[in-house]
Parts: C-alpha cells; sequence; structure tokens
C-alpha cells in the first residue's frame, strides 16, 4: 500500500486521474504540469510534478527535495492541509481560495476555471489507497 506521500502514491494517483471519465471531460483544455508540493515537519518538501494534458495525466516525476522541482503551476501546501483535501475536509479550490493550498506559481485564473477538473482529481485521490 503507497503511502502519502511517495512516488508509487504519485504513480498510482496518475493511473486513477487516467482511469476517471469524469477528469478526461472536465480537465480538457488544461494542458500544463503540475507540481504538487507537500512541506513536511522541518520545512523539508517532497512532491511530484504531474504532466496533465487535456484530461490526461502522462506520467509523473517524483522528487525527493521538492525545491529543487519546477513546473509552470506549483501548487503547495502541509501535509495536513493535502490530507485534509483528500480526505474531503474542505474542497481544492476553497483550499486555494483560503490560502491553505498555496499556489506558488501560475495563473489563478486558469486554475479556478477547471473546478469539476480539481474535484475529479480529488477523487482519483480518494480512490487510491493509503497508509
Amino acid at each position: 500500500m503507497p503511502r502519502f506521500p511517495s512516488r508509487e502514491w504519485a504513480e498510482e494517483f496518475c493511473r486513477q486521474l487516467n482511469s476517471s471519465q469524469g477528469y478526461r471531460r472536465s480537465a480538457r483544455g488544461w494542458v500544463w504540469p503540475m507540481l504538487f508540493k507537500i512541506v513536511l515537519e522541518g520545512g523539508e518538501s517532497k512532491g511530484f510534478v504531474a504532466r496533465l494534458n487535456n484530461g490526461v495525466c502522462e506520467g509523473v516525476e517524483w522528487y525527493e527535495d521538492a525545491s529543487e522541482a519546477d513546473a509552470p503551476f506549483i501548487l503547495s501546501g502541509t501535509l495536513r492541509d493535502w490530507l485534509d483535501v483528500i480526505e474531503g475536509k474542505v474542497g481544492p479550490i476553497m483550499a486555494i481560495t483560503r490560502g491553505k493550498l498555496k499556489l506558488e506559481k501560475g495563473d489563478v485564473k486558469k486554475i479556478l476555471r477547471y473546478p469539476l477538473a480539481a474535484l475529479e482529481m480529488v477523487k482519483a485521490a480518494q480512490r487510491v489507497p493509503a497508509e
């Protein structure tokens, strides 16, 4: 069972996105890779870049040190904030607008045009069994 955050979890998340017809439909038009950065206690960050293209996850690159990674969109948050989103305690768009998840790089207006895709991403994350 993959642990969040880990390379295995990120790879399974990508597979779950690709198995989702809802994600495929709602993310049509989104063509930018996104770095999901998870900030751990002590300031260390791990994360992955998901190569997202028109409703398809074309793969992920895992980073033990996410400060070394870059992408057109970078979304970061603490482990607890990410888990709150994945567990459905707070919606992904609300997490961004309230500052729980921070858009470090990218155009927030583009993200806000894809609220259904964001919800489908959460559903895909919820289908990834995790420790």
